[in-house]
């Protein structure tokens, strides 16, 4: 599926979200600092590279900002230069007048690191200072992909806010009487809504407290967003009428949310069916097929888990275990509307396709 592809080259797109401000900015001024300070310290022995970082190099400066620093250098310089032997502070620091906040970096160590989704996030808008060698251009490169596994997780993660927490938790504290704790739980999985425009756009995830702002320049976004959500996140008075009606909007978004993700077919399938979609209908195409294939790219366990379980074999072919599909059993069962298979299960099955 499309949904769970890699994104190479975030950083290299014309057009990035960006921050909706309308405080008075400082961007020019604290940009021709920021380029004095890495002037001064590429002179420094030792130092490979400069970034600028932080919300200066996303274009925008006020009053409250910082010049946020990335100092690249060489292993022995490094493990110097954090005992405080360099020639400025790292960290959070006033210095020559200019509030700044300055991290040391490795470039042996960071090549070797793994990097984040917030890390490639921030990364991704890095302006280069200093390069001479073009090492930290190619370090970025190599480190800017959106991986399929990343997608997952993140979309694991949203799925749980939204469905779970936004939705599903929300009625059980309606049962149980508490409407205070329904509206803030609603208030809570809003992240899980706002994180789902930026996979939507093959965009990382900001760092949260960038996130809302940040969403209003995606170039897709649900309609009436900012409106919308604004409905959500305003709690007019602790009522079981106004959980239900935050609920009505949350949930309503989510679903275009979802639908612009994993298409108008799939709409009505929640995460965990499209997952076991994906694993039976790898199973139809390529049955029978080896174990070891399958858990390429997806979890043995979910052998064992309706309805893969029901429809599914373990053979012995050339000495080792393959998986094969019982076509015989599932016809049998879909021409009887799946008697035996719990209702969630069902809207998955009739989309398999058989060969």
């Amino acid at each position: 599926m499309e949904l769970f592809k890699e994104i190479i080259g975030i950083r290299n797109r014309k057009e990035r979200p960006h921050s909706k401000i309308s405080s008075k900015g400082r961007y020019n001024e604290m940009l021709d600092k920021a380029k004095k300070i890495a002037n001064e310290l590429a002179r420094e022995e030792g130092v490979i590279g400069i970034t600028l970082c932080g919300g200066l190099s996303r274009g925008y400066a006020d009053e409250l900002s910082e010049i946020d620093l990335n100092v690249y250098l060489e292993n022995e310089v490094y493990n110097d230069w954090i005992m405080g032997i360099g020639p400025i502070p790292q960290n959070d620091a006033l210095w020559k007048g200019n509030y700044i906040d300055i991290e040391f970096i490795s470039f042996e160590n960071e090549i070797k690191e793994n990097w984040d989704l917030t890390k490639k996030w921030d990364a991704s808008y890095n302006v280069m200072l200093f390069d001479p060698e073009k090492k930290i251009e190619v370090l970025f490169k190599d480190k800017d992909v959106f991986t399929s596994i990343e997608k997952f997780q993140c979309l694991s993660e949203y799925f749980e806010k939204c469905v779970y927490i936004g939705n599903l938790v929300i009625l059980q504290w309606i049962n149980r009487g508490d409407p205070l704790a329904a509206n803030q739980l609603i208030s809570s999985a809003i992240s899980g809504l706002i994180g789902l425009t930026f996979l939507a756009n093959d965009e990382y995830p900001p760092y949260e407290k960038w996130a809302l702002n940040y969403s209003y320049s995606l170039k897709w976004l649900p309609k009436d967003w900012e409106r919308r959500i604004s409905e959500i996140i305003l709690t007019k008075e602790i009522s079981f009428k106004e959980v239900e009606r935050r609920r009505d909007l949350f949930v309503k978004l989510y679903k275009d949310c979802w639908e612009k993700i994993v298409g108008n077919e799939l709409r009505n399938l929640e995460f965990i069916d499209i997952i076991t979609l994906q694993e039976l209908q790898f199973i139809v195409d390529n049955s029978p097929v080896s174990i070891e294939k399958f858990a390429e790219s997806f979890d043995i366990k979910h052998l064992s888990y309706e309805p893969i379980y029901k429809f599914s074999n373990i053979i012995i072919r050339d000495g080792k275990k393959h998986i094969s599909f019982n076509r015989e059993e599932f016809i049998k069962e879909k021409k009887a509307m799946f008697p035996d298979i719990l209702e969630w299960s069902k809207p998955l099955l009739n989309k398999l396709k058989l060969k």
